[in-house]
This record gives structure tokens, sequence and C-alpha cells, in this order.
């Protein structure tokens, strides 16, 4: 069983691209085959990897735009094999590539050509709902909304459930509402009065339709932000630290969710349908 993981929110500056990097490291840490699909025109998992915006800037690069465009390219011929996971990346050129496109089912149909090789592939998705982030949801096995520890960004949110609840394209709207949904809070802060009232509001998400609520928490760390800088996930440089730790919880929940399909949240399990 491959499991297919995309990590979504329209709302930017949540740490989807850290949670999907540390959830790929992490996962490689358990032995798991692990492939990261950057379907963000920002590049940002070549860009953090390799420690420049050269690929993000390089129209010859193969990126998974051009995969859609060039559906006759064996997508293996896009994955860089990585130190820490194997990624297909994106760039800038997805907009020229893209334009105009609107079949949700060219992610899936890759996918489909190269999951025999992997145990975990994970989607990054950029801050906006479109032809990638659509994309993205047909063709995982499971949704992981990441949002920020803030009222704000919760009701962002619920706004995104609700509008691809009632999406035009019925299929992709009936492919949401069926699809095992996690909820995971990043930039979390214990104590404090916000915290206590935004847990009393979400403890039950299950009852609002959003997903359930891991039992991983995100913590505010600026390390988290100089790992980006450097290239390196931080459950890797610092697996000591309380991100790297909550990472490597999260990995160990996908690992099991992977060989057993059951996803454990913080009051209710969910069954992740097989791949």
């Amino acid at each position: 069983m491959t499991l297919v993981t995309a990590i979504i929110n329209f709302k930017g500056g949540v740490a989807k691209t850290t949670t999907t990097m540390n959830l790929g490291a992490g996962l490689r840490k358990l032995k798991e085959r692990v492939l990261i699909i950057d379907t963000d025109p920002q590049g940002n998992v070549a860009v953090n990897l390799q420690g420049s915006e050269e690929s993000v800037l390089n129209p010859q690069t193969l990126t998974i735009s051009a995969l859609y465009q060039r559906p006759d390219i064996d997508p293996n011929k896009a994955i860089i094999k990585g130190t820490y996971f194997d990624y297909i990346p994106n760039n800038l050129y997805a907009y020229q590539r893209t334009n105009g496109m609107s079949d949700y089912r060219l992610l899936k149909l890759i996918i489909d050509k190269v999951k025999h090789n992997y145990d975990q592939i994970i989607i990054d998705t950029p801050p906006y709902l479109g032809l990638d982030a659509i994309n993205a949801i047909y063709a995982a096995d499971t949704l992981m909304l990441v949002t920020d520890f803030s009222k704000a960004s919760l009701t962002g949110v619920q706004i995104l459930v609700s509008v691809l609840d009632k999406w035009h394209d019925k299929q992709i709207s009936s492919v949401f509402k069926n699809k095992p949904k996690t909820i995971l809070f990043t930039m979390h802060q214990k104590n404090t009065v916000l915290h206590r009232e935004l847990l009393e509001s979400v403890e039950d998400s299950k009852a609002v339709g959003m997903g359930i609520m891991l039992k991983e928490r995100i913590p505010r760390l600026l390390k988290v932000v100089e790992d980006g800088y450097s290239g390196v996930p931080t459950i890797i440089s610092n697996p000591r630290n309380k991100v790297a730790t909550e990472y490597k919880s999260l990995a160990e929940t996908w690992y099991y969710a992977r060989t057993t399909g059951k996803i454990t949240g913080s009051r209710y399990i969910v069954n992740v349908p097989k791949s």
C-alpha cells in the first residue's frame, strides 16, 4: 500500500512546506520510501534543499507542471534523488505551462506511474485553490489541513472546507467530502488564554466537518526558520528540540497510517483507504 497525502491550506505562511519536508524526512528515518511532489509554483521544496533559486528560475527544469503539459514524458525522469527523500520539483514557469488547463486527474495519472516505488507520497500545494490544489485533492488518499494556531487561520480552514464542500464541480465536491481529513496545528503556543479558547472551539472538530485534530502540535521556534535557509529539515538538524519531537511523532502517526490503515487524532481515529 502507498499512502498519498496532500498538505493543503489556501493561506500562506502556515508551514505547509516545512511540514512536508519534516514529515518526509521523518518517514525516511523510519525506512519508508518517500516521494515529495511540489505543486507550488514558488518551488520552495527545491529552493530549501538546493540552497538556491536556480531550479525555480530555470525553464529547462523538468517539473510537475511540465509533466502536466507533456503526459508522454516518463515522470520517473523528473524525480530527483535527495538526501532526505526523493522529490519532483516545481517552478515559476508552472503558470505558463498550466494556463488554461482544468483537468483534475493529471496528478493522479502521474502518481499511478510511480507509486509502486514508494511507500509514502506527500504533495505540497500552493496557498490558493486552483489547478494544483484540486489535482492534489483528487490524487490523495488523505488530506492534511495545516494551520497556524490562530483564530483567523482556523476560520480560513473552515472557509476552505465550506468552499470545497460546495465546489462547482460535483465530482471534486464529492471526492473532498469523502476523503479522510486531519488538522495539524503549527506555530503552537501553550499556556495562553488563546490556546485554551481555541482548543475548546475545535476539540470536537469532527462534529463541524473539518476533520480530526491531530495530537501533534508544532511549536513556534525561530530555529525552524533558520533550518529552512540551511536546507536541512529540523527533524534532521536538531532532532531533540520540541519541533523535531512533534514532527517525529507525526511521522510515526503516518507510518502507522500506512501500515494499519488508521490515523489517530487527539480524540478520534479515521480510516484511510488503500491506494
